[in-house]
């Protein structure tokens, strides 16, 4: 499990690469990839993208294959945090199940509860030994901005460039999180 969990948070990392790159050689083919709802909230706070946010109101099969892939990744988190921390690990891991459901009827919601499970399990980190508080308080930051700044911001505020840096802050602190956790379940696999 520790061993799926480091690919799949790899592939995370990659996925999420490639949204804030906006590298125009994927020429169009794969331009879908630049397209998760992250980087649609921020393109809807930087006001020279053509974003609307019609594209958060639609069924996105890279929002959803990325849900998937936080279901194993949290299924891997929860394998090695479970032991300390139940009640938190359980309720955290759940959320990518619940959160598919959702996005599944509504095509809106169910997003966030990637963002309060990231939350959750860096506070749990922090709790325990098994990952080191760098990953604790990458993931604590990178999950509370994209969280706060970027659904709750961009849904109360108008849009800002100020929410749009926080979101790019939170996304770039995210991916480097899926960098020390990968590492992170990937040594847990050597040593078992």
């Amino acid at each position: 499990m520790f061993k799926v969990g480091s690919i799949v948070a790899w592939i995370l990392l990659a996925l999420f690469a490639v949204g804030i790159t906006g590298v125009s050689a994927l020429n169009g083919r794969y331009a879908f990839l630049q397209n998760n709802w992250l980087i649609v909230l921020f393109k809807l706070n930087v006001r020279f993208y053509n974003a609307q946010t019609s594209m958060l109101n639609v069924f996105n099969i890279l929002d959803l294959t990325i849900m998937v892939l936080f279901c194993i990744l949290f299924l891997a988190l929860n394998a090695a945090l479970y032991r300390g921390h139940k009640i938190w690990s359980v309720i955290a891991t759940a959320l990518p199940f619940l959160g598919i459901i959702i996005f599944l009827i509504t095509h809106t919601a169910g997003r966030s509860g990637l963002l309060i499970g990231a939350l959750i399990f860096s506070v749990v980190m922090l709790a325990s030994n098994v990952f080191s508080k760098v990953s604790a308080y990458l993931g604590i930051v990178a999950s509370t901005l994209l969280f706060f700044a970027g659904d709750i911001g961009t849904t109360i505020f108008p849009s800002s460039i100020t929410i749009a840096v926080l979101i790019g802050i939170g996304y770039v602190l995210w991916i480097v999180w899926f960098a020390l956790i990968g590492w992170r379940l990937f040594s847990i696999a050597r040593e078992k």
